[in-house]
């Protein structure tokens, strides 16, 4: 049986807003397997974005544990942190950010420069165009980022978020500057190349018909996660 990607234990996050201390995240307890999507709903403000922080490295958790892809976030420096993130994760954004100055295969390009895979130039390119190809965008290769629609935009920042193959796929409302149609295709897409690859998705929507797509549905509701075991109501 696989090891989780992800896996914490009685984690908590408090964080500081003036002289009030603010308990974001309470005793959260779950796990998520290679290849599994993980749909988490929940109201604005119920500490989704917050968890999704923790598991990508970007802030620390107060206390318990938090294992992702095999090594403990807890009390790791920054530099540690850094270096974790480009060789383990991927992650999706709603506002695409893409450099304007490159050229799609750039953008994707850069990922893998960044990850320090040990690759040669030529191999990087042959991944990143791989990777353009995969999400349907092999002849938009040489266009930046104005020259495409924002589906396809999205569709590149896909590309740039899977082409190292990470072991987990972190994605924020990646539908939600995208039109019905065109985010379905996209979360097609992420899907397929996730499991293709065996990567592990936390994915954030306020969309149930996208939820009800995961193979499982988490709420965060004032901190706390829970299993959702009935239809996510439409």
């Amino acid at each position: 049986m696989s090891s989780p990607v992800v896996a914490t234990a009685a984690m908590n996050l408090h964080l500081q807003s003036g002289k009030t201390p603010l308990h974001i995240l309470k005793d959260i307890e779950f796990s998520l397997a290679p290849g599994e999507v993980v749909a988490v709903v929940g109201p604005s403000g119920s500490g989704k974005t917050s968890l999704l922080m923790v598991l990508g490295g970007l802030e620390q958790a107060t206390n318990g544990a938090v294992s992702v892809a095999g090594t403990m976030l807890t009390g790791r420096s920054e530099d540690e942190l850094a270096i974790f993130r480009r060789k383990n994760l991927g992650i999706l954004f709603q506002n695409f950010h893409l450099i304007p100055s490159m050229t799609a295969l750039e953008n994707v390009a850069l990922a893998l420069e960044i990850a320090e895979t040990g690759q040669s130039y030529s191999e990087i390119m042959g991944a990143a165009t791989a990777a353009l190809t995969a999400v349907g965008l092999g002849d938009r290769l040489d266009h930046r980022p104005k020259a495409l629609s924002g589906g396809e935009q999205q569709r590149v920042g896909l590309a740039r978020a899977i082409v190292s193959k990470p072991k987990l796929l972190l994605a924020d409302e990646p539908t939600g500057n995208l039109d019905q149609d065109t985010g379905a295709k996209v979360i097609d897409m992420m899907f397929a190349l996730a499991r293709d690859n065996g990567t592990a998705v936390f994915l954030i929507t306020h969309d149930p018909a996208l939820a009800r797509r995961a193979d499982r549905v988490l709420s965060m509701n004032h901190g706390h996660l829970t299993a959702i075991t009935q239809s996510v109501p439409a």
